[in-house]
């Protein structure tokens, strides 16, 4: 009897452990889940809010201002890439989209409002960036072209030269990127003159924080085809400027680049 009793009291006393663990056991599950489930919940709120962060997004450009990406359609994507030169010709009775900056200066829609909060954040800073030049339409473009050519057969240049000279300098009216309105010219100084000034050092640093990149550099000529010119920039959106100095790519190269890759 006395073992009997021994031996029940040892399987009751199994018997509470083992529950005992399944309990243990099935506690520590429920936490593990329900940590889980805060990760998943957690995970899936921080997902949300950069999604909603990034269809507003916006930087800090290093003058302290803030200026945003914008939201394109695919058109117009891929109007702020597109270059025009004589094997890209612009299409015949092209048109652009354009609105007044001020000052009798029209330029393409796309690059207003950047534009203005460029030039406004740089009077911030003391330095005054003119816009000298935006939208050209096709007869002053092909009038500026003519005087430029016929300048080099002042000076001594064959025809065939002069123009040759001409389109490294100021392209003629059908591949001439002024008719797009996303080509700017600052101040009415030379490129050599406005290299030493506080606007080109300005724009340098600041200028792809706005979409704006300088078009035309001494090491692309070869890619181009126009001698460099450190006072005509074009705008191609924030998030296109930024890769393409990051990249060191010209405009070209970086059409190239968003074509095959």
């Amino acid at each position: 009897m006395s073992k009997h009793i021994k031996r029940s009291k040892i399987i009751r006393s199994y018997d509470g452990l083992d529950r005992e663990e399944k309990t243990g056991g099935l506690m520590a599950m429920r936490v593990v889940v329900i940590l889980l489930i805060i990760s998943f919940v957690g995970f899936c709120t921080a997902m949300l809010v950069y999604n909603i962060i990034d269809e507003n997004k916006s930087l800090s450009g290093n003058d302290g201002s803030q200026v945003r990406y914008h939201a394109y359609t695919e058109e117009e994507a891929q109007e702020l890439i597109r270059f025009y030169n004589a094997s890209y010709p612009l299409p015949e009775g092209y048109a652009a989209d354009i609105v007044e900056l001020g000052g009798q200066i029209y330029v393409n829609r796309l690059a207003l409002d950047d534009l203005k909060a460029m030039i406004s954040a740089a009077r911030e800073d003391g330095v005054e960036l003119t816009v000298v030049r935006g939208y050209t339409d096709e007869a002053e473009c092909e009038r500026i072209f003519s005087s430029v050519r016929g300048e080099f057969e002042r000076q001594g240049a064959t025809q065939a030269q002069a123009e040759s000279m001409a389109r490294e300098i100021f392209p003629s009216a059908n591949m001439n990127e002024y008719r797009t309105g996303l080509l700017i010219k600052l101040s009415d100084d030379d490129s050599y003159a406005f290299s030493k000034s506080k606007a080109y050092q300005w724009i340098y640093r600041n200028g792809i924080s706005y979409g704006f990149i300088n078009r035309y550099t001494g090491d692309k000529k070869d890619i181009t085809g126009l001698e460099e010119d450190l006072t005509v920039y074009r705008y191609v959106g924030v998030d296109n400027a930024e890769k393409m100095r990051s990249y060191g790519m010209c405009l070209e190269e970086y059409y190239d680049y968003c074509s095959f890759r």
